[in-house]
């Protein structure tokens, strides 16, 4: 029997090594581990058994001899060798074979020689283990027996052929990976594959029962590699039962499953319970050992005291205290379940995890940042140091530095009423598709040295008259990309003869974008500059690597950016704004101000206007924003650009989604932050000094210290003796102002309201200091105020946003309170007695009330504090105003989402607060659009992935929100794609306007989803739509729509719908809402779904044999003057072998086709 095998319950007996390493021990089963004492071999020997298969009365432990390459089980029955443990579990189940073979001779196997790189320690005697020496003279009897019973596996050891490697290799043609051929199926399975393998029991997470109690389990967050595990609760037994589980996605996927009709779908966490067998065994800490960490000085007593006190907390609760899960996948990572009696957000069932690595020797705990102290990692300490008091050592300190510059230049042009003609053409005609092609991104190794604008009739001219000839702008024009720069680039622009309107080149689909006739930036090295913002690097920062890379000079740092904000404005991006779980109008929001993320401004130099009632037209002010980024191409920096958009009081708007706001009409009230006093004091009289003082207290030892230099206070001491001396210098004015202009910075800060999954829903860029009237302008332009509002001043936001509408209190009842503020109430709340439950949080209501949530159906609405902020008022009624008082939020909502939100954003802080007003608000509203656009990404593929749904249509409903669409056309599953379109009405009609409509009628629409299933189209529909089974047969061209191909015909030719949303995508372009409709309503029809309609020929004709081949519509039109193009260079090589070849060309009102059939 091979050396890895054991009877259960024995270990080999240990021997010391008496010849390389006196004194200490070997493993038999790791040639590699290194030679440690008796405990720690020990350790390492039970880590072996732990994780061995058990079969009958033997356990098989994983071998890392030389046997195979890499670690591997032997089967006692037949021999063979198996990697992967789920497999060797099937195997021994399927197994036929059941005595194990008798000893082969040991003649004739073995190699006469062993190299000195593949001589290992010998394996220990199965009848009376021990350990062996590292290095051997000779090969020893043991050895022999297991390499004879395992000759076959020999030559991928020893066979020079086999370990060269390059014939038991391949490549995979999808992601370009290099694998071992035996790996190469289950590599697309996992990575290629659209089909997800289900819970069952050969593929299930690992899972353990952590309190038997309470139902609680530890549960594998993922099946591949370690991943610190998740808790989960299954209780089915006494007055209350509960199945859930902690993570957020999952959570969010279940609801995801029960708006679509799947309420039985629970997440693989809760579903692989089922497949548990075991139960950790709690050690009961005891208290001389915390005591003896104190003299040791692991912590103070007052530490130890709270991990006491935690201990006779879990034994009143009946829960074990601290106990270790160990799921393999990792030999330095070890994870305890720590109990914890509060519910937090980072702690939702009552435990949490405390992760230590004993490579780094760093603890982790999801309540505190890395290297901070807590209760849990106290607790975790303990455990380990009574049952493996040796693993603990020193810590290794860690620190980073990074630099930043800028520089400036740009180009020209003169006639501004030909240029402001020019700027809204390109605005309107010549927006780039937000979803790329790849042929368009991808780098061109041969690009274009010519430049001309596609235009050659007047587009805005009612006569459409012929363009002039194109005139030579420049012959030393830069294209700048990812490989380098390209210079010697001539760029051309045309002329109109009546309106005198100028056209120049401003063509995507080359891959190219012509910033202003001197620049012209690859679209690949826009993208990359995008993904280079998303993580904090900025474009001067780009250059500068991209300079150093290819050892080439590039234009202007600032001109780049300049064409990089040209693009972005450019781009058709819709800025939704809104969560794919909360969807347009979400009940609960967090709220707060950014006060770092600011941009220069005089603000004494705003005049506040007179009858001006505040508000301001959103659509308006971003479109001039958009033309300013538009017009740096047409007017150098130095030239007064008459397009910029300078901060005032009555053009300022915010950004609220389109679908969340009530109208385009917005309110922005900052100039009656002013009041009657002067402009100096009406700077300051938002804020009072103990809000700036918290403010201060916040700041780092080096500012605090900064600032009590230039306030003539010494600077020597602690932060709160600093803080001390400046709090008695603030009573003065002039101090009062400095310490106000160093903590604010110039501008107000960013006001945002996100939901609780850290999509941002809007942002308000502030000109004045921060006040409650900001967030209020914000709540007041929604459509449907949320029913809780998480904010660091409750008090004040509730009290100034009922002054404002008196009439209809925005904020009731009990003024944004929970509870009426009685005294019996506010001790109630004091004491942790009072709870106050919100169900339509979690179901939506039924309400007869007026304006109710279209999500929640109640028409009640909330402010709360947050937790850090609780504390900042003394008004005792505000007590009623915290989040912990509501069960549907306690440890459910995580209020510093906002706080988490600007940590990311503050990394940027180094390049937008030196920008000017209007293009840090253009660029910060794009990088948090990309930045909620990638968030909803990974929450829907957290969600379904927990779900093991595999790639699936999703698509949103009428209220935004995310759901599973219905298969219209019965495709199999595995040709699905994930996507996040508005989903078509399944009865024909349109989407209901009225989001209450839409949620009145969700469980009829649920219910009726049976009955509506049997309309669509399915596989006879499919199979007369095939490219191969139309025919030029009255079958084809009578073909009646089937109603659901009808409803999709629909939805997609809909005019009250955007006509921007991408409807379809092919291999040679975008096609949007409004391309088809040039194709379907007796409209114009537009040259890029005609290139459209030509693939499907194609695919049509090729399908009957038939070589063909169609000229790209936006080619033949280069053949005429004023290009004159030679048409015989754009066709292929095998045209003389085509049957078949179709020249469309345009004339003004209709395409002409010219056929040519080649005989």
């Amino acid at each position: 029997m091979h050396i890895s095998i054991w009877n259960s319950g024995l270990k080999p007996e240990l021997q010391e090594c008496n010849t390389c390493c006196r004194g200490l021990f070997h493993c038999p089963l790791c040639p590699t581990f290194n030679p440690t004492v008796r405990a720690k071999i020990e350790e390492h020997l039970s880590v072996h058994m732990k994780n061995a298969l058990h079969f009958k009365d033997t356990m098989i432990c994983r071998c890392r001899l030389p046997c195979r390459t890499t670690g591997h089980f032997h089967c006692p029955v037949c021999k063979t060798t198996i990697i992967r443990r789920g497999d060797m579990a099937r195997h021994l189940l399927s197994c036929q074979h059941s005595s194990l073979p008798s000893q082969p001779p040991l003649s004739g196997l073995l190699p006469v020689e062993l190299s000195e790189e593949t001589r290992i320690p010998p394996a220990v005697h199965f009848e009376e283990p021990r350990l062996p020496p590292k290095v051997l003279s000779s090969v020893s009897e043991p050895f022999s027996e297991s390499l004879v019973e395992h000759s076959y596996a020999l030559p991928s050891v020893f066979n020079k052929t086999a370990t060269d490697g390059k014939s038991m290799k391949t490549t995979c043609p999808h992601c370009g990976l290099t694998l071992r051929t035996k790996n190469y199926k289950a590599h697309m399975m996992r990575k290629h594959s659209n089909q997800s393998i289900d819970v069952c029991l050969a593929s299930h997470l690992q899972c353990v029962c952590v309190d038997e109690t309470t139902g609680l389990f530890a549960v594998q967050r993922t099946g591949h590699g370690f991943s610190v595990p998740v808790h989960v609760q299954r209780k089915t037994w006494g007055m209350s039962h509960n199945i859930r589980c902690e993570l957020e996605e999952c959570q969010q996927y279940q609801l995801l499953a029960q708006r679509s009709g799947l309420g039985f779908r629970l997440c693989e966490h809760l579903r692989s319970l089922d497949y548990c067998r075991e139960t950790v065994k709690e050690v009961f800490l005891q208290e001389h050992i915390v005591m003896e960490m104190v003299d040791l000085k692991f912590f103070g007593e007052a530490k130890a005291a709270t991990c006491i006190k935690r201990q006779k907390a879990a034994q009143m609760a009946h829960a074990p205290l601290c106990v270790r899960v160990d799921f393999g996948g990792s030999s330095t990572q070890i994870c305890l379940s720590v109990f914890e009696p509060e519910i937090h957000s980072f702690c939702r069932l009552g435990r949490i995890f405390v992760t230590y690595n004993a490579l780094r020797n760093t603890w982790h705990c999801a309540c505190a940042k890395p290297r901070i102290s807590c209760p849990h990692k106290n607790i975790a300490k303990w455990h380990l140091f009574q049952t493996q008091r040796d693993i603990f050592k020193s810590t290794v300190p860690l620190s980073s530095d990074t630099p930043s510059q800028m520089t400036q230049e740009s180009s020209s042009l003169e006639d501004n009423a030909a240029v402001d003609r020019s700027i809204r053409y390109i605005l309107k005609e010549k927006k780039i598709p937000v979803s790329l092609p790849e042929n368009v991104i991808s780098q061109k190794m041969d690009p274009q040295k010519q430049l001309f604008p596609s235009e050659t009739l007047c587009q805005v001219c009612p006569e459409h008259p012929k363009l002039d000839e194109a005139v030579l702008i420049t012959n030393k024009a830069k294209i700048v990309s990812m490989m380098g720069v390209i210079e010697n680039v001539s760029t051309h622009h045309r002329l109109c003869p009546q309106c005198r309107m100028v056209y120049r080149y401003q063509e995507w689909t080359d891959g190219l974008h012509n910033f202003d006739n001197h620049v012209v930036l690859s679209l690949e090295l826009c993208l990359f500059l995008r993904e280079n913002l998303q993580n904090h690097v900025s474009t001067s920062r780009v250059i500068d690597s991209l300079e150093g890379l290819r050892r080439l000079k590039f234009p202007s740092r600032d001109t780049i950016f300049h064409a990089y904000c040209h693009f972005e404005a450019l781009t058709d991006t819709d800025y939704m704004y809104s969560c794919i779980n909360c969807g347009f109008h979400p009940p609960v929001v967090v709220m707060d101000l950014h006060r770092k993320g600011v941009f220069k401004l005089a603000v004494s130099d705003l005049k506040a206007p007179e009858d001006f009632n505040g508000e301001h037209d959103i659509e308006g002010f971003w479109n001039s924003v958009h033309l300013e980024m538009i017009s740096r191409g047409f007017f150098p920096s130095g030239m007064k650009n008459p397009f910029s958009v300078p901060p005032s009081y009555t053009n300022w708007a915010p950004w609220i989604g389109n679908e969340t706001r009530t109208s385009d009409i917005v309110l922005n009230t900052e100039f009656q932050k002013v009041g009657t006093s002067s402009s100096h004091e009406a700077k300051l009289s938002g804020v009072t000094e103990d809000r700036l003082l918290d403010e201060l207290a916040k700041q780092k030892v080096g500012v605090v210290r900064k600032l009590c230099k230039a306030c003539n206070i010494d600077s020597k001491g602690s932060r709160f003796d600093l803080i001390t001396r400046l709090r008695e210098k603030m009573k003065s004015r002039q101090t009062y102002d400095k310490v106000f202009q160093s903590i604010w910075g110039a501008s107000g800060g960013w006001s945002v309201i996100l939901c609780p999954h850290g999509i941002v829903y809007s942002v308000k860029f502030n000109l004045r200091a921060e006040s409650p009237r900001d967030f209020a302008d914000l709540l007041l332009s929604w459509k449907h105020m949320p029913n809780v509002c998480v904010y660091d001043f409750a008090r004040g936001l509730a009290a100034h946003t009922n002054l404002r509408v008196p009439d209809k209190l925005p904020f009731h009842p009990h003024e944004g309170r929970l509870a009426e503020p009685t005294e019996e109430n506010v001790k109630a709340a004091q004491d942790g007695s009072l709870k106050v439950n919100l169900p339509w949080l979690h179901e939506r209501m039924d309400s007869v009330n007026e304006n109710p949530h279209p999500v929640t159906g109640s028409s009640d609405h909330y402010v709360l504090y947050d937790r850090f902020h609780e504390g900042n008022t003394k008004d005792p009624k505000d007590k009623l105003r915290r989040i912990q008082l509501v069960p549907e939020l306690k440890g459910w909502l995580n209020s510093q989402v906002v706080e988490q939100f600007f940590a990311n954003m503050r990394k940027n802080n180094y390049f937008l607060s030196n920008m000017s007003p209007s293009t840090h608000v253009f660029l910060m509203r794009n990088i948090t659009h990309h930045y909620n656009t990638v968030t909803n990404k990974k929450l829907l593929e957290r969600q379904l992935r927990h779900g093991r749904l595999g790639k699936i249509n999703i698509s949103l409903s009428a209220l935004g929100q995310a759901v599973v669409a219905p298969q219209v056309c019965n495709k199999p599953r595995e040709t699905t794609e994930t996507v996040l379109n508005p989903a078509p009405s399944m009865s024909g009609d349109t989407v209901p306007t009225d989001p209450q409509e839409g949620v009145d009628n969700k469980k009829a629409n649920r219910r009726s989803t049976d009955a509506t299933f049997p309309d669509l189209c399915g596989p006879p529909c499919e199979a007369l739509t095939k490219p191969e089974n139309i025919l030029a047969s009255r079958s084809s061209w009578c073909f009646v729509p089937h109603p659901g191909q009808q409803q999709l015909l629909n939805y997609v030719l809909d005019i009250s719908r955007p006509k921007d949303e991408l409807i379809v995508e092919t291999s040679s372009g975008c096609l949007t809402r409004a391309d088809f409709w040039t194709l379907g309503l007796n409209k114009e029809m537009e040259s890029t779904i005609a290139n459209g309609c030509f693939e499907l020929i194609t695919k049509i004709v090729q399908s009957k044999g038939i070589s063909i081949y169609i000229e790209n519509l936006y080619v033949t039109r280069t053949w005429l003057a004023p290009y004159g193009c030679d048409p015989l260079q754009s066709f292929p090589t095998d045209a003389q072998r085509m049957d078949i070849i179709v020249l469309p060309l345009w004339t003004p009102g209709h395409f002409q086709l010219c056929v040519s059939l080649v005989i």
